[in-house]
């Protein structure tokens, strides 16, 4: 996701062949770090799309975008999770993934099994990639070194399966083994899949995945194409959260890389099929309220959790600059309960049927 072009000077007669061969070579070779630098979008082609952004960003969400916003506060409620204000103040503790409680009297189910359900949107557990981790001798040893590594889900259910052990036994390490894989494996991507999908947007026009990379490519490719004056299929663009109007329906999205990466980097190296960055979260926008300037937002896997949370707004609703002089603790960092705004929010994907302007 991030990159911009270097320039050169012109090769000097007789040099060109070989200097173009030194050029398909660098563009054939991987991605570098997240700092370097890589082609953007021509001038023409970026204020197209800004134009396009923008004039979508002054009209009412659609049906669809409005569905996607509802289905994403009802997820909300049924988790019963965390509420972060304004400046990332925690309003609300709420459930966490791994918690086996159920709120009858809130008509809230039993969180872990809750995302168990958004990964089921991407197809069978059984099957998928959930996975837990094993750290050599941890259980007799409370220092054991190493990250450990993942054992998958599915081959842990299947020897449950076929064990002699009474059925309350086998019950219980099942259920354990998906509280366990509820916390090993990152699920954001998997909460905003669930949410989109459910809303009833094709999977045809939205790819539904384990990776938000998956869908901010979809959405940056969009955006090149139609900066190019051509029609696209896909239900997201990706635009610049510093410009445009936030509504529901849209995702604003994040990179956890060390190092500079805005829209203008990112977006157009992601359009090119580089991965200048790929760890990333991205939140689902729900209401955005001009008159406070403010924007809620709401993400799975956020502080263990399906998390609603205010970010400040400018006049144009696009997402406020951060507050100067606000600062988070030396052995913190920017997120949500620290200078929100100054994460690295780099991205929103702009709910925009291709009908829209």
């Amino acid at each position: 996701m991030n990159r911009e072009e270097a320039r050169s000077r012109p090769p000097p007669p007789g040099r060109s062949r070989a200097i173009a061969a030194v050029l398909i070579a660098a563009a054939l070779a991987g991605p570098g770090p997240a700092g370097a630098q890589a082609p953007g979008f021509p001038t023409a082609d970026r204020d197209r799309l800004q134009r396009l952004c923008r004039a979508t960003g002054v009209t009412p969400p659609s049906a669809a975008a409005l569905a996607i916003a509802g289905t994403a506060v009802r997820e909300h409620e049924t988790f019963g999770g965390h509420v972060i204000g304004a400046g990332g103040a925690l309003v609300r503790f709420g459930a966490v993934e791994a918690d086996a409680m159920r709120d009858e009297p809130a008509g809230r189910g039993v969180p872990w099994r809750q995302v168990m359900r958004y990964w089921e949107t991407l197809g069978a557990l059984a099957d998928g990639p959930l996975q837990v981790r094993r750290i050599p001798r941890l259980t007799e040893d409370a220092g054991a070194p190493g990250a450990g590594d993942l054992v998958p889900l599915a081959d842990l259910l299947a020897r449950l399966r076929g064990t002699t052990l009474p059925e309350a036994e086998r019950e219980a390490l099942a259920q354990a083994a998906f509280r366990a894989a509820a916390s090993d494996i990152p699920w954001s991507a998997a909460f905003v899949s669930h949410v989109v999908v459910t809303a009833g947007v094709s999977r045809l026009r939205f790819q539904a995945a384990m990776a938000h990379l998956d869908y901010v490519a979809e959405a940056a490719r969009r955006s090149r194409d139609e900066a190019q004056g051509l029609t696209a299929g896909e239900f997201y663009r990706a635009c610049d959260p510093k410009t445009t109007r936030l509504r529901p329906g849209d995702l604003l999205c994040l990179h956890r890389h060390e190092g500079p990466g805005d829209f203008s980097a990112l977006v157009p190296a992601l359009a090119a099929g580089e991965r200048p960055v790929w760890n990333l979260h991205c939140d689902v926008v729900v209401a955005a309220d001009g008159r406070r300037r403010l924007a809620t937002v709401i993400g799975g896997n956020v502080l263990q959790s399906v998390a609603r949370r205010d970010l400040r707004i400018d006049a144009r609703g696009a997402l406020a600059r951060p507050r100067r002089g606000s600062t988070c603790p030396a052995e913190g960092r920017t997120g949500p309960l620290c200078n929100p705004e100054a994460a690295p929010w780099f991205v929103v994907l702009q709910a925009s049927d291709p009908a829209e302007p």
